[in-house]
């Protein structure tokens, strides 16, 4: 006996996943789509075919759509499940994940529906609601439980997903502006923005994420774009959501996504490559880029360049990301999650994957270990020096301009980012010195 669920790209079966009587999951595609034009496989790891894919490849990818430690055990607790039966959750949760699936309802656009904070907390203070959300989120993530809402994200951050609505009430794929309004998806809509409130343990990584993601696309790297919200009592970075697009009508559309750890079969507890079990070393994380172009995996190189420089220690496997469009060939995410640790003195400050065999911290890297992550994977040393120097010179000619605009942001405490600024150059700047 098995237990099957559907997986759906809006009203389009891709395929199920199988649960046999021993637990052992399988999927195969679903014929109708796989003679759909402009089909597109579930993973790098899982290309379209007839043939079923076994458990050993589905269970990691599977486990890196949910959200990992405290948030999971919080969720699992709350719908009654083992934390272990990812595929009970995801039917549950997954309505609007990373990417562009739901799992076990289609997402039918008929009844797709969003409620504003202030309507869904009852208040004409949208700081006040944007509170009260962040506030409901600590009790249950991804408001778990509410009808109509099915959300799932990874990562071990408390973090919701909205939707930003125009003055006539439709969403709108852009950064909210002051007439906007923020809401929550119900009955599978997409949404359109990644929420994260501050983090007390962190002080200042609200200006710290949104200037190193805004120095990265000033020096002409892709970027998700970020600003800086507030609640009643706190901030939040706010990132727009790359798997989203506006289609030729208008229309509000899904792209399918992967990171880094999905693409290479691991599963989200081994997203660091140091462990029991080894994770993503620097050299097959650079290896990922064999599945696009030779563009993207230049600038691939210049994402592990710049989150070195900027001293972003927690870049793990899931920090990189593959997007599966419709109709074409996988192509590098924009760059996201990036902080420098350099304002925390109690967080770890080795990087999460090994630099010449060896673990580095910022105050460490010379020349010789650029060198040595060159020949790693092909590249001439000589060139890549080159690259990290011109990276280096563009954000120090960048520095000032980001610096005032992140500064400007309303809610946006100065000291903070002049702190993030001041430790990312001068960590960039000694980097340059020893190359």
């Amino acid at each position: 006996m098995t237990v099957s669920v559907p997986i759906w790209f809006d009203g389009l079966a891709v395929g199920q996943v199988d649960v046999a009587a021993d637990g052992s999951l399988s999927l195969r595609y679903e014929e109708l789509w796989l003679q759909t034009a402009g089909a597109f496989p579930l993973s790098v790891t899982m290309p379209l075919r007839a043939d079923p894919y076994p458990s050993d490849v589905i269970s990691p990818w599977l486990a890196n759509l949910l959200p990992e430690e405290e948030q999971l055990q919080v969720l699992t607790r709350s719908l009654g499940l083992d934390q272990a039966d990812v595929l009970a959750v995801l039917a549950e949760i997954g309505g609007d994940t990373a990417g562009a699936l739901s799992f076990g309802a289609a997402a039918d656009r008929a009844h797709w529906a969003y409620a504003p904070l202030t309507t869904f907390y009852d208040t004409a203070d949208p700081h006040q609601a944007l509170e009260r959300h962040f506030e409901d989120l600590g009790r249950r993530p991804f408001l778990v439980g509410e009808e109509g809402v099915r959300q799932s994200l990874a990562g071990g951050q408390m973090k919701t997903a909205l939707a930003v609505l125009g003055p006539d009430g439709a969403p709108v794929l852009r950064l909210p502006q002051d007439d906007d309004v923020l809401a929550i998806p119900l009955n599978g809509a997409p949404s359109t923005l990644i929420v994260k409130p501050d983090n007390s343990n962190l002080p200042g990584i609200t200006e710290n994420e949104v200037w190193c993601l805004r120095m990265a696309q000033a020096i002409g790297m892709d970027a998700a774009q970020v600003t800086i919200l507030q609640s009643s009592k706190r901030t939040a970075i706010g990132v727009l959501r790359y798997d989203r697009r506006i289609g030729r009508s208008g229309q509000l559309l899904r792209l399918h996504q992967e990171d880094f750890a999905q693409a290479n079969g691991l599963p989200p507890g081994r997203k660091y490559e140091r462990g029991t079990l080894r994770g993503l070393d620097l050299k097959t994380l650079l290896e990922t880029g064999r599945h696009v172009s030779a563009t993207d995996a230049l600038a691939l190189l210049d994402q592990v360049i710049f989150n070195i420089l900027v001293a972003n220690t927690d870049a793990h496997a899931k920090n990189y990301s593959l997007i599966l469009p419709v109709g074409g060939g996988p192509r590098l995410a924009p760059l996201y999650d990036v902080s420098t640790v350099l304002s925390w003195p109690h967080v770890v400050k080795t990087y999460a994957q090994s630099i010449d065999g060896k673990k580095r911290r910022p105050d460490t890297i010379s020349g010789r270990h650029w060198e040595a992550l060159a020949r790693e994977v092909g590249y001439r040393p000589t060139d890549v020096k080159h690259r990290v120097q011109q990276i280096v010179d563009a954000l120090v000619a960048n520095r000032a301009k980001i610096t005032n605009e992140v500064a400007a942001l309303p809610g946006a405490s100065e000291g903070y980012v002049v702190q993030t600024a001041e430790a990312v150059e001068g960590n960039a700047l000694r980097m340059a010195g020893r190359l």
